[in-house]
């Protein structure tokens, strides 16, 4: 985890507050993880990895925990050391950035610091055809199948469908077709695993 979610470990919820009340203690904090997560990220890069992925769920249903603002005073440019710590060692590195729920008006700024996919675009929560439309195959969308019950509750035939769907308007350039949600839950049926595994080899 980066930023948000690694503040939180530490402060809790309470975190939520310091970013509107105790601006500088929240600042310090953040300051302390980036370091962390900066010599972090230039070891992968020298390690050989071939994804850097940065984990920060700063989104929940139907809007993110705090506004674009803040995320864009506190996290964005602590974000973007680390993404430039990585490439600094290797240039050509794609970064990976995974968030719950709703982060569509951050959308641009990662892509602005250097993020080349996002994770896992969850049909409940956003547009996957209206972010294709805005940024084209540029950015990729890893995920985009599947609502939050599609995979325990729906039949393999639904299953199949969706892959189908997603395929023909969102098309094969930087599409990494993924279940948007966990799929190893006890009570999702193997038949509908197994169903959108063979659906993603004949449309994908």
């Amino acid at each position: 985890d980066v930023g948000a979610a690694a503040a939180a470990d530490v402060r809790g919820f309470d975190f939520l507050v310091d970013l509107l009340e105790r601006k500088e203690m929240a600042a310090y904090l953040l300051d302390r993880l980036a370091e962390l997560a900066v010599s972090n990220a230039a070891t992968l890069a020298l390690a050989g990895i071939d994804v850097l992925s940065l984990d920060d769920d700063v989104g929940m249903p139907g809007t993110m925990f705090f506004s674009p603002e803040i995320w864009r005073r506190f996290f964005k440019p602590r974000m973007a050391r680390i993404i430039q710590a990585a490439r600094a060692i290797r240039p050509g590195l794609p970064i990976l950035y995974h968030s719950d729920g709703t982060f569509d008006p951050i959308i641009a700024d990662l892509v602005e610091i250097g993020v080349n996919a996002i994770n896992p675009v969850q049909p409940d929560h956003m547009d996957a055809d209206r972010i294709r439309q805005q940024f084209g195959p540029r950015l990729a969308l890893w995920g985009t199948v599947g609502h939050h019950t599609t995979f325990s509750t729906g039949c393999p035939e639904e299953i199949r469908a969706e892959v189908k769907h997603r395929v023909e308007t969102l098309g094969r350039s930087g599409l990494i077709l993924c279940p948007a949600y966990d799929i190893d839950e006890p009570d999702i049926p193997p038949e509908n695993v197994a169903a959108f595994v063979e659906a993603v080899v004949e449309y994908g």
